[in-house]
């Protein structure tokens, strides 16, 4: 331990297991503005697999929001992607 803290090795920027939660997988939003309904059999939120084995039904709202966000993180991904090339 270095006199400022915990010295972490170059790249690592948190604490391991600190990390933000991933999105839903079902709704694509943050875990804490997740839209989905609990499971009535295992209790969870937005697990793929309650659609497949459970027989819960995507809403509407939940289709709509997916691909709002699918379509947020593909304009980025190819924003990034011909970043600098504006230039050439």
């Amino acid at each position: 331990m270095g006199i400022f803290g915990w010295s972490y090795p170059p790249g690592c920027n948190s604490v391991p297991g600190d990390e933000p939660d991933p999105p839903c997988d079902v709704c694509g939003l943050d875990p804490s503005d997740c839209i989905c309904p609990e499971c009535p059999e295992c209790g969870e939120n937005g697990n793929l697999k309650c659609y497949e084995e459970h027989g819960l039904v995507r809403t509407q709202e939940q289709i709509d929001s997916k691909e709002e966000v699918d379509a947020y993180y593909k304009a980025e991904c190819e924003r990034e992607a011909n970043w600098g090339n504006e230039y050439q």
